[in-house]
C-alpha cells in the first residue's frame, strides 16, 4: 500500500499535534498539582514516612553546566514545585534558595535565584 506524500505529511503532522496536545494536558495537571505541594523542613518528617522521587535539577549531568535561575525566590520555588509535581512527587523536603546573581566580577546586577530540594512522595499514614 502506497501513501502519497501529502497523506504521509498529514499523518505525521496529525500525530505530532496529538502528542503535543497530550504533553500540554500533562503539564497543565502537573502545574495544577504544583501549588498543592507541601514543603517540609529538614527533620519535620521522618524518613520512614516518605520515599524519594528525585532531586530536581541536581540529579542530571546537565546541572554541572547549567541550572535554571529565576528573577524572584517565589518564581524559583514555584518552578521547583512544578518540576517535582511532573515527577510524581507530592511534597518537597529541605528546600534551599540561593541568589546566583550579583557576582562581584559580573556586570549583571539583577537577582537570579536557584532553588533546590528533594522531591518526595509521602506514604499514607497507617493508624
Amino acid at each position: 500500500m502506497k501513501l502519497s506524500r501529502s497523506r504521509l505529511a498529514a499523518l505525521v503532522a496529525g500525530s505530532a499535534w496529538v502528542l503535543c496536545a497530550g504533553t500540554g494536558i500533562a503539564q497543565g495537571v502537573a502545574g495544577q498539582r504544583a501549588s498543592e505541594l507541601r514543603i517540609y523542613a529538614l527533620g519535620e518528617i521522618s524518613a520512614s514516612q516518605y520515599e524519594v522521587v528525585g532531586r530536581p535539577w541536581a540529579d542530571s549531568w546537565r546541572s554541572a553546566f547549567w541550572v535554571p535561575t529565576f528573577p524572584s525566590q517565589e518564581q524559583a520555588i514555584a518552578a521547583l514545585q512544578t518540576e517535582a509535581a511532573s515527577r510524581g512527587a507530592d511534597a518537597l523536603l529541605n528546600v534551599n534558595c540561593l541568589d546566583q546573581g550579583r557576582w562581584t566580577w559580573s556586570s549583571k546586577t539583577e537577582p537570579a535565584f536557584l532553588c533546590y530540594g528533594i522531591a518526595i512522595r509521602v506514604r499514607p499514614s497507617q493508624g
